[in-house]
């Protein structure tokens, strides 16, 4: 073989090897990955590559809801692939805002723009991001109570019964608890245990951020005092109802100077108590953006964990 056609078969082959190394295998998704039963491109055994999903979008809607007699609004992030693959399915994650009232409170902590970047390589498997919109009632049904002018407005009502629904029918989410996740910051937080353990059945997995747990008598009027505060607080409704609170998937997390990281760590102890298996993290921080912005992709990331931990517990196609 002549000089230079041994010098062409090594460049050939040292290409090939430049490209297989460059191209790499494609990377291992979470059990939940919804994907199409058939594959574009040049065959069924190309793989797909980390860029292959595109980035997501996000849809901003309305209802009415008969609860409270008033229409709301909502915003959701619709995953990669999500249109270009009609008959996939997916999982959903919840995420209720805090006090400030802002439907668009996950949005400025980059909870839309860490999810493309996340699932767009691969790093997670896609799913629905969800959020309803709150205003400042603690995501509960008020008690009425003329002292205080509590109207009994039924705020947990509508977001279990109503809400969520509503997505399901408006799009293709996976309708089943396994497949929902319910997690919120501050209020929310605390709204994500109580509604989870005042409305069995709907989600399958909490995640509790910073969550606002003021004691009776510093909370709300609407929360009642006595056995009507008890039924909405995370801590007795845990001590009341444990076999419901086994039925989760728990994460809490709170800062080491969060205001209510005492009534944080009361919860964490009686989950523990009672041998629930939970997530605890106490991140160095207190109680703010700065703190929830950090960890948005420590929160995607768990609900892409827990979400449908099995391909049987959530068929995705239709």
């Amino acid at each position: 073989m002549s000089r230079l056609a041994t010098a062409l078969v090594l460049l050939l082959a040292a290409v090939a090897c430049t490209r297989d190394l460059v191209r790499g295998d494609p990377p291992a998704l979470a059990s939940l990955a919804a994907t199409p039963e058939a594959s574009s491109g040049t065959g069924p055994s190309a793989p797909a590559g980390p860029r292959d999903l595109g980035k997501g979008r996000t849809e901003q809607g309305s209802f009415h809801s008969s609860a409270l007699d008033r229409t709301l609004k909502y915003l959701v992030y619709l995953p990669p692939g999500y249109d270009a693959n009609p008959r996939a399915r997916y999982p959903t994650a919840y995420a209720l805002h805090g006090g400030s009232g802002f439907v668009t409170e996950w949005v400025d902590y980059g909870i839309f723009e860490q999810a493309d970047r996340l699932m767009e390589f691969g790093a997670i498997p896609p799913f629905l991001i969800v959020l309803p919109e709150g205003d400042q009632e603690y995501w509960v049904d008020h008690v009425i109570d003329k002292r205080t002018g509590a109207n009994g407005e039924k705020w947990g009502t509508y977001t279990a019964k109503e809400v969520v629904p509503t997505i399901d029918a408006r799009y293709r989410t996976i309708a089943r608890p396994e497949a929902r996740a319910i997690g919120g910051l501050s209020m929310g937080g605390h709204a994500a245990m109580q509604l989870s353990l005042n409305f069995p059945g709907i989600w399958g997995v909490i995640a509790a951020t910073s969550p606002s747990l003021r004691p009776e008598g510093d909370a709300p009027t609407y929360l009642g005092f006595g056995a009507d505060f008890a039924a909405r607080d995370p801590l007795a409704l845990i001590k009341a109802k444990p076999d419901v609170a086994r039925a989760y998937v728990w994460w809490i997390d709170t800062g080491d100077a969060d205001p209510w990281l005492a009534q944080a760590t009361a919860i964490h102890d009686q989950l523990v108590s009672l041998g629930i298996a939970h997530e605890w993290h106490v991140y160095s921080g207190d109680h703010s953006a700065q703190y929830w912005s950090a960890h948005v992709p420590d929160y995607l990331g768990y609900y892409a964990k827990t979400l449908c931990r099995t391909a049987a517990a959530c068929p995705r196609q239709q």
